[in-house]
């Protein structure tokens, strides 16, 4: 054994340490057990800007439900009134139609980020990472320290200081799981009647149950399942490859300018192989490996690069932003045909409900024919039996006025129509079942034919029909 065999093990342990790779997962074990990451701190120029937007978003978060426009909740889905308050606009349940538009306009948002800038949302945007990165790791950092305290406290034995450290933490961790549960629970029941029955619920216990459910799932997310929610649970990883082209802007390597890899400054390329890069991406990937599904877009090894870039007195930018065709050519191409057509189909989602949404009825109709016979003889009439709901979509108090339609049956002698509440009071959203009879004599009756009944608004004097049939022998 020579003289420096002791010091060169260490040396050598850490060159054979594990290093990520594009054919295995680096958060699971060979054995099949979890790899839990510890990822180290990074500051830079995109570090500032993620927790600009991840605090602008928690704010909004939490501030929105106390927010009111136009005497209404700025955001609010009641779900036992059937009705949801958004930015000033009462929706309904005869709405819901509205939520297609909403659904298929968020996607190809979606598609046109992900076409232009690659997983961004996923890096600034993303419930997952703005809670995770913007509150729950940070509070790790402050309690347990920075990555190598952490590494060393968790191989140690079990101290007071071990111990206290790791309780305080999920202590937090617990009331900021309860705490944004119950704000999420604020998007569902107005906030201040919240605000009166937390902690306990007392009365309520169904919003007692969903507030200990979402408590247990955001606890198990951010202290345990972590980023194993985006490599296993999210599909939006998956969906990449469809979505990102060779023009896509994307996080990269520069392979050009950093091989091959040397630890000194003087030989080789820029990279010095130093494992930045690796110890601060929060999915454990070697960026260095080109664009994985691992990859949230969170622009820590950018971040941690420029930095290592900066000591050995390198140029910035060896990871970066830039498209596939940027790092091979220099030149990209942003704006390109799928751009545009995903641009377009946007535009046309987002006019259609807006048109759709500002030419909602006040209020709604639907008549139907009673359960049964069609109809029935008495006394020599035919009589057809309906029912009516009527719904008020305004948050004020309507009285309505039902009647026949002017030329309703226009053409048949003898025909009569009783309607046992002509005049119908509703509150706010609210809404009532209806009976409506049409009665003709027989002699009078040739073929089916359908005719309306009229609905008026009093206070605005405008006009809904709705169509019938009546039916005979």
């Amino acid at each position: 054994m020579t003289e420096n065999s002791g010091q060169d093990a260490p040396r050598e342990k850490a060159r054979r340490r594990r290093a990520p790779d594009l054919n295995t997962v680096y958060t699971i074990n060979e054995d099949g057990s979890r790899n839990f990451l510890q990822v180290a701190d990074v500051k830079g120029r995109w570090h500032l800007r993620r927790n600009i937007t991840y605090t602008v978003l928690l704010v909004a978060f939490m501030v929105i439900p106390w927010m009111s426009m136009g005497g209404k909740p700025m955001l609010l889905m009641d779900i036992p009134g059937r009705s949801a308050h958004v930015f000033g606009g009462t929706f309904t349940n005869q709405d819901f139609h509205l939520v297609f538009f909403l659904l298929i306009g968020a996607g190809l948002s979606i598609f046109v980020m992900t076409s232009l800038f690659g997983r961004i949302w996923c890096g600034f945007l993303c419930p997952q990472t703005v809670f995770m990165e913007g509150v729950f790791r940070p509070i790790e950092r402050l309690i347990e320290g920075d990555r190598i305290a952490r590494i060393r406290r968790n191989k140690g034995a079990a101290t007071f200081d071990k111990t206290g450290r790791k309780f305080l933490k999920h202590t937090l961790f617990v009331f900021f799981s309860w705490l944004f549960s119950v704000m999420f629970m604020a998007y569902f029941i107005p906030v201040r009647e919240l605000v009166a029955i937390v902690p306990f619920f007392a009365g309520h216990s169904s919003a007692l149950v969903w507030s200990l459910f979402w408590t247990g799932m955001l606890y198990f997310d951010y202290s345990w399942f972590r980023e194993q929610t985006c490599l296993i649970i999210c599909p939006y990883g998956r969906l990449q490859s469809t979505l990102v082209d060779y023009d896509t802007v994307i996080i990269g390597y520069d392979k050009i300018r950093g091989e091959p890899r040397e630890k000194g400054i003087d030989a080789g390329g820029d990279c010095i192989d130093c494992r930045r890069c690796i110890d601060v991406c929060p999915t454990g990937i070697d960026i260095r490996n080109g664009l994985q599904l691992e990859c949230i877009g969170c622009t820590n090894c950018i971040d941690a690069c420029d930095d290592i870039m900066n000591k050995i007195g390198k140029p910035e930018g060896l990871v970066r932003f830039d498209s596939s065709r940027g790092f091979e050519t220099g030149n990209s191409q942003i704006f390109r045909p799928r751009f545009w057509i995903y641009a377009v189909i946007l535009l046309a989602m987002a006019a259609l409900f807006i048109q759709r949404a500002g030419s909602r009825e006040s209020f709604q109709i639907t008549t139907m024919r009673s359960q049964g016979m069609p109809y029935t003889i008495d006394a020599g009439n035919i009589r057809n039996l309906y029912t009516m709901h009527l719904q008020n979509k305004t948050d004020e108090n309507k009285v309505y006025f039902i009647t026949a339609a002017d030329d309703a049956l226009a053409g048949y002698e003898g025909v009569t129509y009783i309607i046992p509440q002509p005049r119908v009071a509703l509150p706010p959203l609210g809404d009532q079942q209806l009976t409506l009879f049409a009665i003709m004599p027989k002699a009078s009756y040739s073929l089916s034919e359908d005719f309306h009944f009229a609905i008026t608004d009093s206070a605005t004097g405008v006009v809904q029909t709705t169509k019938v049939r009546f039916r005979g022998p």
